[in-house]
């Protein structure tokens, strides 16, 4: 079974988020450089990295994971495919959430 260029196959199935592991992709986020002065991880540098330990990941699916860690508290930054600016969780300094959006009041 060939698969299009931007689909993955694992074991003749389409490549999920449980493909990869949380901690591959934090490592991957602390080893790639960060902005200096504030620590944040671009997200297509973070996908460079990743993908030299794991392979071929399309980026929706680099994204789906980021937005899964970062919902339970793993990563921070955004998820949503902007630049992302990610950093493990443990990284934060002085408990900051830098990347939570403030609510509008009508």
């Amino acid at each position: 079974m060939t698969a299009p260029p931007n689909i993955r196959l694992i074991d003749g199935r389409r490549m999920q988020g449980k493909d990869i592991p949380d901690e591959a992709f934090l490592d991957a986020v602390r080893r790639t450089p960060g902005i200096p002065a504030m620590n944040w991880r671009n997200r297509w540098e973070v996908h460079v990295t990743i993908e030299l330990e794991l392979g071929t990941i399309p980026e929706n699916l680099l994204l789906a994971k980021a937005r899964k860690l970062t919902a339970a508290g793993k990563l921070g930054g955004c998820p949503c495919g902007c630049r992302g600016d990610w950093h493990p969780a443990d990284e934060r300094k002085g408990g900051s959430t830098c990347c939570e959006i403030p609510q509008r009041t009508p």
